[in-house]
């Protein structure tokens, strides 16, 4: 595999196949972002997180890459405005991330998320995935509700 950064945006029940396809030896010591939620359809829509409180897709991940630098970003946003946010209500969005390895989350806050035009806060390490992943589904269910990806997380201070 080529490249220091990979982008993993995968449906969660493809995720393990396609990191077995691309074989885990391929992302040793390489930052990974890991957009993916852990999203169950099978009750219909909106979905239900297959993974969570005591774990998270973030972690399995982690697991299924243990020499890889996951950081969790770009997992709380549509895709349309991963790339210059521009919601001229409130200024920048806010893009949550967590991981294990504070270089690979500096790598990704100043050479990606900054330049694509966010503002980034890391929560902590790959376990904080527990909460970015239900902050998704928040996401996915207004985006059910109002039919429409037009929206972000702003994080306000006072």
């Amino acid at each position: 595999m080529f490249g220091e950064l990979i982008v993993l945006a995968t449906a969660w029940d493809g995720t393990s196949n396609a990191i077995k396809m691309a074989d885990p030896k391929n992302f040793v010591r390489k930052v990974v972002i890991d957009a993916t939620n852990p999203l169950d359809f099978s009750k219909g829509i909106p979905p239900t997180l297959a993974v969570g409180h005591t774990d998270s897709g973030g972690e399995t991940v982690q697991r299924l890459l243990p020499e890889a630098r996951i950081v969790k970003a770009f997992n709380i946003v549509g895709n349309p405005h991963m790339v210059h946010p521009d919601f001229p209500d409130g200024g920048p969005p806010t893009m949550f991330i967590s991981g294990n390895d504070d270089e690979a989350k500096k790598i990704v806050t100043d050479k990606i998320l900054a330049k694509f035009g966010w503002e980034t806060i890391d929560i902590g390490g790959i376990d904080a995935a527990r909460l970015l992943e239900p902050l998704a589904l928040l996401w996915i269910t207004y985006y059910f509700k109002t039919n429409t990806g037009n929206h972000a997380f702003k994080l306000l201070r006072k």
